[in-house]
This record gives structure tokens, C-alpha cells and sequence, in this order.
């Protein structure tokens, strides 16, 4: 996770260089001595001076890169987030896809999935027992789950929460639905009992709750996983001693490879958002990409950041027989 973080800031570093070096050129442009040990005396300065031309031209173009470089850095914070957030719901997966819950999801069960038509090198299985390669093979299946049963949500809540960090906190008229409201007090819990300070403050609660909204509303899960052909292939099947119950390809190989995608449409600050959103056509026709990658939803300007993370299922091999009715 964290080689792939860097990775993933290294052009978000060399833009923050890049805006560092040009608020620097400001600054000697506009003509003014650079005197770093008179700052400490700067709050204690009572006396009115009259701005020189140069300092009141170069201004609004200082401060401009000075928010570039405030919205840099919060782009490579939440970029390092999102990471983390891929972690977290890849290790959530791991551990309750193998839990044994209330049927249809059993152990190494969920939901429901379906081979990935965007997966590439996709080789299925043969079921013919009478053809030449049918048993184990090289290759396998990437297979995508569908959202919406228990596991899945839990595994959603995992990126969900390790996103609250990045999320705007002032209120964008986003509210919590239903059983969210469990969530948010437990997260107040939480934070009260980490920072027992902040009950003095009557604006926290409401915060969190408008940190925790957003993220739910922003945030999405993708979860796929690869079944390898040594493997008896995911199809219906019946288990049981005497092979008398039918389940459904609702279960996933015990050590398949687990991956999970986050997305997550990153709060920009208004001043810089708006700028970035303003699409430009280059000279050469070419159209503005930075601008088509942001867009403006319920008052906010947002950026799309993305991540994934892979493990493996922690499930532990099934003691039952299966009766696979190809094999």
C-alpha cells in the first residue's frame, strides 16, 4: 500500500515543486527584500506603510499560488487516504467474507457475483468431462460482486470510515439515512473518548455527522476476485454427506485473490475549484483534461481519487464433500 501511495503523489509532488518555485519568482519579482528573520517580528508591528505598485500587481497572482500549492497538498493527503481506505476494505473483506452469517451468505459466501466482462485474460473453465482439458488449468476467472448484501456493506463502512478525514466538514445539506444514524453516534463516541476536550465544543457533534454524510454519499466500493482453474470451478453444487442440498455459485475459492477498488469524489477548496473546473482549449485543439476530471456537485467542487488494494481470502478449506454436477 505504500509503495503505490508514492507512486500515486510522485506528479502531485513534482506540481507542489512547481508551484513552491513559481510563488518563490513572484516574490523576487515583486522587488522585495526576502528577510525570513523579520517575520518573528511581524505580529508585534503596529506601523502603516504604503504598498509599492510591484507588491499590490503581484498579489493576487501570489495568493493564487499559495492556494495551488494549500490544494496540492491536500490532493496528495487524500490520495495517501484513499490508499489506506483501499487497505482497509481489502483487509474488511478478507475477514468477513469467511464468516459464517445468516443464509445465503455462509462461510466464503456473498451475495451475489458474475464474471467480469471488462477483466482481460478471462479463460473458463471447461465442463465438458468429455473434452481434453477439462479438469485443472492455468488461468481462471476474475468475477465482480454485486452490491447490496450484509458482507458487502460492511466492507463498504470500512473505506467509508477512513475516508471521514478528507471529508468536508461545513454542512452541504447532505443527510444521514436510516440506520446511518447508528453510525454517526458510535463515531462520536469514538471521538469523544480520543479527545475528551472536544464535548466543550457544541459544533463537533454536527461536524462529524456532515464529515460521516458526505463520505457515505462520495464514496464508492468495487469488489472482484479471481478463481483459479486448479480449483473446481464456482457453478451450483450440491453438498452435504449425501449431497442432498443445492447451493448456488454464491461461495468464493478459500484462497482466492481478493481485490477491492475505493472512489472517492475528494472535496476541493472553492477558490481553486473553480479555477481548475474552467476548461481550457489548448493551442493545438487538444481538450482540457484536468478540467473534464472535476466536477461541481451539491455545492461543492469535487475530483475523483481511486485505489485498490488485493489480498487474499482467509477462508478456511470446506470438511464437507461437494458434488460439483460437472465433475
Amino acid at each position: 500500500m505504500g509503495r503505490a501511495a508514492l507512486q500515486a503523489c510522485l506528479p502531485w509532488a513534482a506540481l507542489l515543486a512547481v508551484a513552491v518555485v513559481a510563488a518563490y519568482l513572484l516574490v523576487r519579482l515583486s522587488r522585495l527584500p526576502i528577510r525570513l528573520g523579520r517575520l518573528r517580528h511581524l505580529h508585534r508591528n503596529q506601523a502603516g506603510s504604503a504598498q509599492s505598485l510591484s507588491f499590490v500587481l503581484t498579489l493576487p497572482l501570489f495568493v493564487m499560488v499559495i492556494l495551488l500549492i494549500v490544494q496540492i497538498s491536500q490532493l496528495m493527503i487524500g490520495t495517501v487516504v484513499v490508499h489506506y481506505a483501499a487497505f482497509a476494505a481489502a483487509r474488511s473483506a478478507i475477514v468477513w467474507i469467511p464468516a459464517g452469517l445468516e443464509s445465503p451468505e455462509g462461510e466464503n459466501c456473498i451475495g451475489y457475483y458474475y464474471p467480469d466482462p471488462q477483466a482481460p485474460d478471462q479463460v473458463f473453465p471447461s465442463l465438458d468431462p468429455q473434452a481434453g482439458d477439462y479438469g485443472p488449468a492455468a488461468g481462471g476467472v476474475t468475477c465482480r460482486i454485486e452490491p447490496g448484501s450484509q458482507k458487502f456493506e460492511k466492507i463498504t463502512s470500512a473505506a467509508v470510515l477512513a475516508c471521514i478525514s478528507i471529508c468536508p466538514s461545513r454542512d452541504l445539506g447532505m443527510e444521514l439515512q436510516g440506520g446511518d444514524t447508528q453510525a454517526v453516534d458510535i463515531l462520536r463516541a469514538a471521538y469523544a473518548g480520543l479527545a475528551p476536550s472536544s464535548q466543550e465544543n457544541a459544533r463537533i457533534p454536527a461536524r462529524l455527522e456532515n464529515k460521516l454524510a458526505y463520505a457515505m454519499q462520495n464514496t464508492e466500493v468495487e469488489i472482484r476476485f479471481f478463481h483459479s482453474n486448479r480449483e473446481p470451478p464456482l457453478v451450483p453444487h450440491y453438498v452435504g454427506p449425501d449431497y442432498s442440498e443445492f447451493r448456488l455459485n454464491e461461495e468464493l475459492g478459500w484462497q482466492d485473490q481478493i481485490t477491492v477498488t475505493v472512489k472517492h469524489d475528494l472535496a476541493l477548496l472553492p477558490g481553486p475549484g473553480r479555477l481548475l473546473a474552467r476548461e481550457v482549449t489548448d493551442p493545438d485543439g487538444s481538450p482540457d483534461e484536468v478540467a473534464r476530471s472535476i466536477r461541481k456537485g451539491d455545492g461543492v467542487y469535487v475530483y475523483r481519487l481511486e485505489a485498490s488494494a488485493t489480498m487474499g481470502n482467509e477462508g478456511e478449506k470446506s470438511v464437507i464433500p461437494y458434488g460439483y454436477y460437472a465433475y
